[in-house]
């Protein structure tokens, strides 16, 4: 059986794998690009506006119109440059 989904600031991220989303699905999301190449995309990560929530890795692809959030992880990391070093070992 798979795990459902999670809800995360009117987000409703995947938990078996990454979620596709749109740029201005994050608007009021904190989106940090890292100049580290990735798949199709730049490594990156993404905070919602939630104190003290921390941070999901994220693949930031076609100059940051598309967002891959790594949203399955058991626990968001606690900084931007974290988020992207998990996601830089996985691909």
């Amino acid at each position: 059986m798979s795990e459902p989904n999670k809800r995360v600031a009117l987000l409703d991220l995947r938990a078996d794998g990454p979620t596709e989303l749109r740029r201005k699905d994050l608007y009021s999301w904190v989106v940090w690009q890292y100049p580290r190449k990735i798949g199709q995309g730049l490594c990156g990560a993404v905070s919602p506006p939630l104190a003290k929530h921390g941070w999901y890795p994220a693949e930031i692809r076609n100059k940051g119109q598309l967002i891959l959030v790594h949203g399955q992880i058991r626990k968001p990391f606690k900084t931007p440059s974290a988020a992207a070093d998990w996601l830089s070992t996985k691909k």
